[in-house]
């Protein structure tokens, strides 16, 4: 793959906020070397075990560059404008009859749309460009087609409310990051006791003995643990017994960091895929503050951890760290993005978003970064197979 380019990934959901599919997105650079990419490397790096949404360029499809992708694996989506003589739809039908799927924009002329009308799989709605009467009356005009329908650009919960009722079959945007609108009569009482107890696992002084009862005390929690590091993903020479015998093999610092991913996880009426992307911010600033040498990356981990704790608490940063004991690095790298350890946040969090332009970081190569990425992807993966 060009070692210049930039490639991530965002989730498309269903309505019920599982993973439906993931989107390959990438910068000006990586158009076509995306596709060499998911030819030779394969589609489990990025995807995993999902299927895959990839945007087409007209000279990318007129080349035939998707011809080594699965076709029963990836949605090619084409969006720009095209009548039905033009040369684009000649090729987007040969397409369709070698048995790949294909995504179209709503906004594509009306003729264009109803010649290739039912062999569309998807038709992508940008919920941004209609008012509420519009956008309901636009769905149910495209519901003549046998597409799956997209709403794309969905930001916020209350836009996610809005459109499940118009009934689309999938969504796409950033409201997963973001808390959702609540009023203000504070944490619910599970929630709060779940950063209690994340509190007293950062408390400074807190010992072995100490950390040992702590997380002891809670069956479910030892048990989760236990069944970690006695699998595969972990390989430790010895089975381990007791929780107090893994933290003598593994050490305070991991095991906290295992126990704080199972209980952000325990946040039942919030997507799974909130985790997997607070895992991989996690490692992502983790790697990045190793690649430059920087001191104590388990703060920057942490940092990435925690930076989803406003959307997996509905409530502002600020109230959601406020009763933790983090260093004030920590804590103003999470609020203000400012620091070291806002710096890595920043450059986390504009590549998983795909703002390629503040992608940078202490002069590191845009391969080197791109790796780190791929690495948390992985990482991720095999933590949430053993710990969720």
């Amino acid at each position: 793959m060009d070692n210049k380019c930039l490639v991530s990934r965002k989730p498309i959901f269903h309505s019920k906020l599982d993973v439906a599919a993931y989107e390959v997105v990438g910068d000006d650079d990586a158009s076509r070397a995306i596709f060499g990419m998911l030819s030779e490397s394969g589609l489990d790096p990025i995807l995993g075990d999902r299927p895959g949404y990839l945007n087409i360029s007209s000279a990318a499809l007129a080349e035939g560059a998707w011809k080594g992708l699965p076709a029963d694996r990836m949605v090619l989506g084409f969006f720009d404008e095209f009548q039905p003589s033009d040369p684009a739809a000649q090729h987007l039908t040969m397409l369709v009859r070698d048995g790949y799927r294909i995504a179209l924009s709503d906004r594509l002329c009306a003729e264009s749309l109803a010649m290739l009308g039912d062999s569309v799989e998807v038709i992508k709605v940008d919920v941004t460009q209609y008012v509420p009467d519009q956008l309901e009356n636009r769905v149910q005009e495209l519901k003549k087609y046998k597409s799956k329908i997209l709403a794309d650009k969905v930001d916020t919960y209350d836009d996610l409310e809005f459109c499940k009722t118009l009934d689309f079959d999938l969504y796409t945007g950033r409201f997963l990051a973001k808390p959702a609108a609540k009023k203000d009569d504070g944490l619910p009482v599970n929630r709060l006791a779940m950063l209690q107890l994340l509190a007293k696992l950062r408390e400074p002084e807190i010992t072995m003995t100490e950390l040992d009862k702590l997380i002891s005390q809670d069956l479910t929690l030892s048990y989760k643990l236990l069944l970690h590091a006695n699998s595969p993903a972990v390989s430790l020479p010895h089975k381990v017994n007791s929780v107090s015998h893994a933290l003598r093999l593994l050490g305070m610092n991991v095991l906290a960091n295992w126990t704080s991913v199972l209980l952000l996880s325990s946040v039942e009426d919030k997507p799974r895929e909130l985790m997997s992307i607070a895992l991989i911010r996690a490692r992502m600033c983790e790697r990045l503050a190793e690649a430059v040498k920087k001191p104590d990356t388990d703060s920057f981990m942490l940092a990435g951890l925690f930076s989803v704790l406003d959307a997996l608490l509905d409530c502002s940063m600020e109230q959601a760290i406020s009763n933790l004991p983090l260093s004030d690095d920590v804590k103003t790298g999470l609020t203000k993005h400012t620091g070291a350890i806002g710096q890595t946040l920043r450059c986390t969090i504009a590549y998983e978003q795909g703002k390629w332009d503040d992608v940078q970081y202490y002069g590191l190569s845009h391969a080197a970064i791109r790796e780190t990425y791929m690495e948390a992807i992985a990482w991720s993966r095999q933590l949430c197979s053993g710990l969720m």
